[in-house]
């Protein structure tokens, strides 16, 4: 997957935490592309789920809703999703 997508990934998680970074762990296993962290390890409600999906539109121009990530478990399904979108 690009870097440019995990880049993507990771301003989400960020803005899904209202500005805060995601934790060491969380960064490392998007960045080296971990398919086997799930998304609740994100542990995010429903409000920080629609700031990611929003941040995801606002940098991808694709619309990613929180009902579409309702039929995913792991992260890699997001990126993989916005790569063929891109």
């Amino acid at each position: 997957m690009s870097d440019r997508v995990r880049d993507m990934l990771l301003s989400a998680v960020s803005a899904a935490r209202y500005g805060v970074p995601p934790g060491s762990g969380i960064a490392e296993a998007i960045i080296a592309g971990d398919r086997d962290m799930r998304l609740e390890q994100l542990r995010f409600d429903s409000l920080a789920w629609m700031e990611f999906c929003i941040s995801v539109e606002l940098q991808s121009g694709q619309e990613l809703t929180p009902e579409d990530i309702a039929n995913m478990q792991y992260v890699f399904e997001i990126e993989e999703w916005l790569c063929a979108k891109l």
